[in-house]
């Protein structure tokens, strides 16, 4: 999976790669309009405080919290593990929905309980796709974003809930 800022189309570019049946690397690519990830992030922190709350029913209270705890110790284990400066593979021989990136125009979820995120990225006609997000691939995904709307200075603000050190948060002493 990649995530670039593009200049000069004001987007972002999505790229995902995937092993076909036959073992073909195969591409998807989409276009990210600032408007679209402006409405697809709120829903992001929806689903995985939404995904909390129903595979851990007893923590429910406690989502956001899980969410943030959850994200800190995906992002290291795929630090740890040198993800994130593994070179895109782009040698890829086929493009199921063409070379050229689709433009998103929305964005549904699909959550139950025990199960990864799904989402579903459609254009405003014609067929979309869907990426499963295993837990740690969606948080990935969700530092990749923020990665690339801070190069975009679009000026959107993706921050997750509870976030360990956020300065916004009051502080209250009890004596």
């Amino acid at each position: 999976m990649q995530l670039t800022y593009q200049t000069g189309e004001d987007r972002i570019l999505l790229r995902l790669s995937f092993h076909a049946d036959q073992g073909a690397l195969q591409e998807i690519r989409a276009w990210l309009t600032r408007r679209l990830v402006n409405n697809l992030w709120p829903g992001i922190i929806r689903a995985l405080e939404t995904q909390v709350k129903l595979d851990q029913p007893q923590a429910a209270h406690a989502s956001a919290e899980i969410v943030s705890l959850a994200h800190q110790a995906s992002i290291s284990q795929i630090r740890a593990g040198g993800n994130f400066n593994t070179p895109f593979e782009s040698a890829a021989g086929a493009w199921p929905s063409g070379e050229a990136p689709l433009l998103v125009h929305a964005a549904q979820f699909t959550i139950k309980a025990g199960q990864a995120l799904r989402i579903n990225f459609a254009p405003a006609q014609g067929y979309g796709f869907e990426v499963t997000f295993a837990p740690a691939m969606l948080h990935g995904f969700c530092t990749l974003l923020q990665e690339a709307v801070k190069t975009a200075e679009w000026g959107i603000d993706l921050r997750l809930p509870a976030a360990a050190g956020d300065e916004s948060a009051p502080r209250v002493l009890n004596w």
